[in-house]
C-alpha cells in the first residue's frame, strides 16, 4: 500500500520524519521555483546584475529555460506527493548542480550563497536516503536486461533482486517445450 507520508504509518522513527520534512522542503522549493517562472509568485533575484545573466538569458532565448522550469514543477509535485521520488531526485540533479555552481562560484552574493548549497544539500541528502534505489547502478560488470525481456541473466537470476525461477527467455521456454 502506498504511504503518502513515507513514514511507514509512523513506525519508522525520527529519521523517517526528518526525511519527510526534507522531501517536503525540497518539493516546495522546486515547485515554487518552477511556478515562479510562469506566474511571478516571488520577486526574482537581481539576475541582470549577475555575471550569470547572459547564460540564463541564452537559456531563455532558445526555450530551454521553459523546460527546466517545467521539470522543476514536475519534481516538486512528485516530491510532495511521494511519487517516483528517486526519479524526481535524478531529474532535478542537473539543475541542482547548475544552481550550485552558478550561485556559489559565479554570483557569490549572499542570497545565492545560501540557495545553491541548500539545493545541493537537500538533493544529496535525499539521494542518500533513497540510496537503495541507486546502488544497483554501481554494478561494475552489469549484464544487459532489456525492457522487452524479463529481467533475468543467464543463470536465471534477476540481476537486481536475486534468484528467479523459470527460463531465461521465451526462446528457452519454446526450446524446452519442443
Amino acid at each position: 500500500m502506498w504511504d503518502f507520508f513515507g513514514t511507514d504509518g509512523g513506525r519508522s522513527g525520527w529519521t523517517a520524519y526528518a526525511i519527510l520534512w526534507l522531501r517536503i522542503a525540497f518539493g516546495v522549493h522546486s515547485l515554487v521555483s518552477g511556478l515562479n517562472y510562469f506566474f511571478h509568485l516571488v520577486p526574482p533575484a537581481a539576475i541582470h546584475l549577475s555575471p550569470a545573466a547572459p547564460f540564463v538569458a541564452a537559456l531563455d532565448d532558445v526555450g530551454l529555460f521553459f523546460w527546466i522550469k517545467l521539470v522543476e514543477v514536475a519534481v516538486g509535485v512528485l516530491l510532495l506527493l511521494n511519487l517516483y521520488v528517486p526519479l524526481a531526485l535524478v531529474m532535478e540533479m542537473p539543475t541542482t548542480l547548475s544552481i550550485f555552481y552558478l550561485n556559489t562560484f559565479v554570483d557569490a552574493m549572499p542570497r545565492q550563497l545560501y540557495t545553491g548549497p541548500k539545493e545541493l544539500f537537500l538533493n544529496l541528502i535525499l539521494i542518500a536516503a533513497y540510496s537503495a534505489y541507486f546502488l544497483p547502478l554501481l554494478t561494475a560488470k552489469a549484464e544487459y536486461t532489456p525492457i522487452w525481456r524479463k529481467a533475468r541473466n543467464a543463470a536465471g537470476r534477476n540481476p537486481v533482486s536475486g534468484p528467479v525461477s523459470g527460463p531465461v527467455s521465451g526462446v528457452a521456454q519454446a526450446e524446452s517445450d519442443a
